[in-house]
């Protein structure tokens, strides 16, 4: 909570400390900027014998200083315009950080209360961002507390974000009264959080039901992989997160609750419900796959094993392009199982964690090719044969 904001005041709107989040953007995005996630506390104070408050709006730029050049970004804000609503509601932000209505199932959740005014919204996309409070009814806007959210992007490495805070309001007052809006800015600046700080940062839910309306929903993954060693399993840990902020619903084990449950049943059945099959490549794997393992050794990937062998065997031309051999940067092609067929079907090397890393991986789940064909065009003349040409 920043204490830069507290008691600053035009007019009887009069700002209170402010949250600040450092947000983990998905990678490949917003590169060269740093992610915020502000919510910003206001209040209406008005006196109960003043006259009624038609509107008012309060302005938030986020400029830059002289010797800093760039100004801020604002992605994406809450309140956004619209009419009153009788109910809070709570959001999310998607994988391009927007605030989208969240689910039942949804984390990092953010709260837009109610209002009994109207909303407008102006400023997404620019550097700085304004809401107008408009009222429905004669009683005017009520005074009280509110609440804006905004994601914002600063310069990568920023610590201090310069803010300037004006406010307007129109008051329903007579024709003898001389009057008109008028705005008097104040600044101030807010401490940036370190976007690596531990154990603060922000992780927005980027779950496919949670996505854009009318949005293609991502495919559903479920990661099959032995646990040989610590550096492995963070490694597994690292490019499920990867697939997960683009786009992709990933199930796996470490990504499930500690409560106590049957594991070979969970994997029977999120197994037959995945669009997709990761199997990364190891060399615990590897065996567990071929049936090279004995005794009571890795039950989990043999289980896993068993049932992705089971359902290549019986429904192979469904399944082969269901399940995707990847091998990591730290692992060999030769640790892709051998029943999975590496050399005469294909298999995905993902040589860093990164956006280019996976794209042919993304591009198997998605039947995306990375060229075109173009339309098919007609032979030049210099290569056809005339009417005369090839005899009877």
């Amino acid at each position: 909570m920043d204490t830069a904001p507290d008691g600053v005041a035009v007019g009887a709107v009069r700002l209170r400390r402010w949250q600040i989040d450092p947000i983990d953007a998905p990678a490949g995005m917003f590169d060269g900027f740093d992610t915020h996630l502000l919510k910003i506390n206001y209040e209406l104070e008005l006196e109960p014998d003043l006259p009624a408050v038609s509107w008012f709006d309060v302005t938030f730029s986020f400029t830059a200083e002289e010797k800093e050049g760039d100004q801020a970004i604002v992605v994406d804000t809450l309140a956004r315009s619209g009419t009153a609503t009788d109910v809070p509601r709570s959001y999310v932000l998607n994988q391009y950080l927007n605030f989208v209505p969240g689910g039942d199932n949804a984390s990092a959740r953010v709260l837009l209360p109610a209002s009994t005014d109207r909303v407008d919204a102006f400023g997404v996309g620019g550097s700085r961002v304004r809401w107008r409070h408009v009222a429905l009814g004669d009683s005017g806007v009520q005074s009280g507390s509110y609440a804006g959210w905004v994601v914002l992007l600063t310069r990568a490495g920023q610590l201090e974000q310069r803010v300037e805070f004006s406010a307007r309001y129109a008051l329903a007052v007579g024709p003898d009264l001389a009057y008109r809006p008028t705005q008097s800015p104040v600044d101030f600046r807010l401490t940036l959080v370190p976007p690596k700080a531990p154990a603060k940062v922000v992780m927005p839910s980027f779950s496919a039901d949670t996505g854009d309306p009318g949005a293609v929903p991502g495919p559903s993954v479920f990661i099959c992989y032995a646990h040989d060693t610590p550096r492995h399993k963070e490694y597994a840990m690292e490019f499920a997160d990867l697939l997960v902020r683009n786009g992709v619903d990933v199930c796996m084990d470490q990504y499930e609750s500690a409560s106590r449950k049957g594991w070979d049943v969970w994997a029977f059945q999120n197994i037959k419900a995945a669009d997709f099959i990761v199997v990364l490549a190891s060399p615990i794997c590897r065996e567990a796959f071929d049936g090279e393992i004995d005794g009571r050794e890795h039950p989990g990937i043999r289980s896993e094993a068993r049932v992705v062998n089971e359902l290549l065997h019986t429904r192979r031309d469904e399944w082969t392009p269901k399940v995707l051999p990847v091998v990591l940067p730290h692992e060999l092609v030769d640790n892709i199982p051998r029943i999975l067929q590496p050399w005469t079907t294909d298999h995905y090397e993902v040589d860093e964690l990164s956006v280019e890393g996976i794209d042919e991986l993304l591009r198997a789940m998605t039947g995306t090719p990375r060229h075109v064909r173009p339309p098919l065009g007609q032979l030049p003349p210099a290569v056809l044969k005339s009417a005369g040409d090839g005899g009877a």
